[in-house]
């Protein structure tokens, strides 16, 4: 008897950065000639990924989102295209980071996400849903889900989707806190900015194994564009919140995402039942992109690099038989 696969895709946070991300997943619907939502039983995000994810399970093709990351990105995190401008823009920028309320303003991407989603709710995706935001009020992870009845889980079966995005992207001192029926939320990459690990436990617990509907799983991971955050010995070992800047919030980002993929590449073969992990890694980086990307840099030539590594690597992936597997059969977690 042929095994039930659990099919689950995760796609990492990393701010305007989701446009590389949406621009591989385009592809890979342009090449394969299959809609994501048609082929995945669970979709995981955080941050842009959570967005990515909520759009892919609302019937949006990845090309759309590659569209609106790419028309619209500017509106969330503006940049002046003009370089003597834009040297002014950016110090003035991290002023309010450091000072006042943080870099921009979460209104812009309030009115692209209800222009996108309108007031559709969780219970209305086409797949199951892991979006990782983080609880202030109790100081630990919330993780926003598909209702479903395996694991008697209901709780945020109203809850609308752009409530659910505005909480696992708001990234500290980038954009603002979100409040939801009097809780706070902050960005989900502050404790699982790469979401695998998040949808295999969800799987394992409700989904897959001995006595539930799937004998086994696979995952599909994909990276985003990394922002170079080593810094050199002769640093000065004493640093205020100035000093580290934006590279704070970077470093929880990066540590988190490193070790999500070892832990699984570490486990993989021991997790009963057996399953497999497939992680589309993050492209290099040459001397050229460093200095032009950056999670909120949002200038033309920015885009166009974001969208050509994401456009070159979803050409090379959507071929691979690693990644061809994942479309041979429909999914089968019906959520309707």
């Amino acid at each position: 008897m042929e095994k039930k696969i659990f099919k689950i895709l995760s796609i990492d946070g990393g701010g305007i950065k989701g446009l590389y991300s949406a621009s591989l997943l385009a592809r890979i619907e342009e090449k394969t000639g299959k809609r994501i939502t048609d082929y995945f039983d669970m979709i995981c995000g955080t941050s842009t990924g959570g967005l990515i994810a909520l759009g892919l399970s609302t019937n949006i093709s990845a090309q759309k989102l590659s569209d609106l990351y790419f028309e619209r990105g500017n509106e969330i995190f503006p940049v002046s295209n003009f370089k003597f401008c834009r040297w002014f823009q950016r110090k003035w920028q991290f002023l309010k980071q450091l000072l006042l309320w943080g870099k921009f303003s979460n209104e812009p991407l309030k009115g692209i996400l209800e222009e996108t989603f309108g007031n559709k709710t969780m219970v209305e995706a086409n797949n199951l849903l892991c979006i990782p935001s983080f609880n202030l009020i109790k100081g630990e992870p919330r993780v926003f889900k598909f209702p479903h009845k395996e694991g008697n889980f209901f709780m945020d079966k109203n809850i609308k989707m752009v409530d659910v995005a505005l909480a696992t992207a708001a990234a500290p001192t980038y954009l603002p806190i979100h409040e939801h029926d009097n809780i706070l939320y902050a960005d989900g990459g502050l404790w699982a900015n790469n979401p695998t690990l998040c949808g295999l436990l969800e799987a394992l617990q409700f989904f897959v194994g001995e006595g539930k509907e799937f004998d086994t799983f696979k995952i599909l991971s994909v990276s985003s564009v990394p922002q170079p955050s080593g810094w050199a010995s002769t640093k000065k070992k004493s640093k205020s919140f100035r000093h580290w800047g934006n590279k704070l919030f970077q470093a929880s980002m990066d540590g988190q995402t490193y070790f999500s993929d070892f832990f699984m590449k570490k486990i993989i073969d021991n997790i009963h039942p057996k399953g497999t992990y497939f992680r589309i890694p993050s492209p290099k980086l040459s001397k050229d992109h460093i200095g032009v990307i950056d999670m909120d840099i949002t200038h033309e030539e920015a885009l166009k690099t974001l969208k050509a590594m994401g456009d070159h690597d979803g050409y090379h992936y959507a071929i691979q038989p690693e990644i061809l597997e994942f479309f041979e059969q429909p999914k089968n977690y019906k959520t309707k």
